[in-house]
């Protein structure tokens, strides 16, 4: 925890990306691949209803991806408070969160209502052809109103748990709110004592909720900052941080799709009790995430230059892919299904093509317009607090 960037934790990130991106383009184009349904497959193999059943699921396991954002979430927007004590940092950051997420979240707003405008989406007659006929044919499937895009764009995605246009901004609400409750907590119980068992009394009540997770956060850096002689034994047994992270793999894996009490799952099926794959990733999101803090092994993978990339360009990543594919992607699948390419061939062009695509247009964003977000947010922190800086240099 000496690294004052901790790029591994980006690197994490950027892999829970990719599996958001690619769970969306595998329930869009390989539908069969989740739901392990027989009247969806493509080319007659089982190899297409066994993958979903199998660890391969992860890759393309999008709410695991999901747990992890939230996880880093509260560790990251507590990190600067448990190194310093510092509650300026907590006051900062709940101004600049808003006008922070809010440029991007806008301009992907916009061009995806623009898409539709103009007839540039064609997610639903691809969806036909990929046989997602309860996934992809749903969305943005309605009237585009400028005024409604905007209202959405500026308060529904953040506040409202809209998101008709760009439907992966449905956590955005969570993503604002979970912050708030992030800076909330630290300044109620930051240094107080009482936190530790709050810690465990909001995980047992709350493990169900997407907010629990961002607790979740704050606790393993609270961990990792205080934990001291206890964090370093853990991290001399190797053996113990490696059965970790596999066993966090392994539920990070549970298929969310499909018919567990058909997979090798099926013993950890506790549905009747429990929202299940939303409680096991978020365990499996977890685990791997402290086996990760605490191995340096881990956090060299997670450091290498594919991770570097997925989570410098996190954020704008996940914004531009659904516009990307309810509209190129999907028209490739509509233009050329049928044609001299088998459909997997089809899909694996598609996919380098909507990727590269997806990746170009995340730097620019990331470059033009996430950069002048990041200064929105600091200048809005700085008027806000301008007395306060006053009176400290005073």
């Amino acid at each position: 925890m000496n690294k004052k960037r901790l790029e591994y934790i980006e690197g994490y990130k950027g892999f829970a990306c990719f599996c958001v991106m690619m769970s969306h383009f595998i329930a869009a184009f390989c539908n069969v691949w989740i739901t392990a349904l027989p009247e969806r497959i493509h080319n007659g193999s089982k190899f297409e209803l066994l993958i979903g059943k199998t660890p391969l699921n992860l890759f393309y396991n999008g709410n695991f991806g999901v747990r992890v954002f939230f996880i880093t979430s509260g560790f990251v927007l507590s990190y600067a408070f448990f190194r310093s004590g510092n509650e300026n940092y907590l006051k900062r950051g709940a101004v600049k969160r808003y006008f922070r997420l809010i440029l991007p979240v806008v301009v992907v707003n916009i061009a995806a209502y623009l898409l539709m405008k103009f007839g540039l989406t064609y997610h639903q007659e691809a969806a036909m052809i990929s046989k997602s006929y309860d996934w992809l044919v749903v969305f943005n499937n309605f009237e585009p109103s400028l005024l409604g895009m905007l209202k959405e764009a500026f308060i529904g995605n953040f506040f409202e748990n809209e998101a008709t246009y760009v439907g992966p901004l449905w956590t955005m609400t969570y993503e604002m709110y979970g912050s708030l409750l992030v800076f909330a907590f630290l300044s109620l119980f930051g240094k107080e004592k009482v936190r530790y068992p709050l810690y465990v009394i909001f995980l047992l009540l709350f493990r169900e909720s997407n907010y629990s997770q961002f607790i979740v956060g704050v606790a393993v850096c609270d961990i990792m900052v205080h934990g001291g002689k206890y964090v370093e034994k853990y991290q001399s047994k190797k053996w113990l941080v490696w059965i970790t992270f596999f066993v966090g793999l392994f539920f990070s894996s549970y298929p969310s799709g499909t018919d567990q009490s058909q997979t090798m799952y099926r013993l950890f099926n506790l549905n009747q009790w429990m929202d299940t794959v939303t409680v096991y990733h978020f365990i499996g999101a977890a685990l791997m995430f402290f086996a990760i803090l605490n191995s340096g092994v881990l956090q060299k993978f997670f450091e290498l230059k594919p991770f570097a990339f997925l989570g410098k360009y996190s954020f704008g990543l996940y914004l531009v892919h659904w516009p990307v594919m309810i509209s190129l992607s999907s028209y490739i699948i509509v233009r050329y299904a049928g044609g001299a390419l088998s459909y997997y061939k089809l899909v694996l062009l598609d996919y380098c093509i909507t990727m590269a695509v997806i990746g170009a247009l995340a730097v620019l964003l990331t470059k033009f317009v996430d950069v002048k977000g990041i200064k929105l947010a600091n200048k809005v922190a700085d008027i806000c607090f301008a007395e306060d800086k006053k009176h400290g240099e005073n």
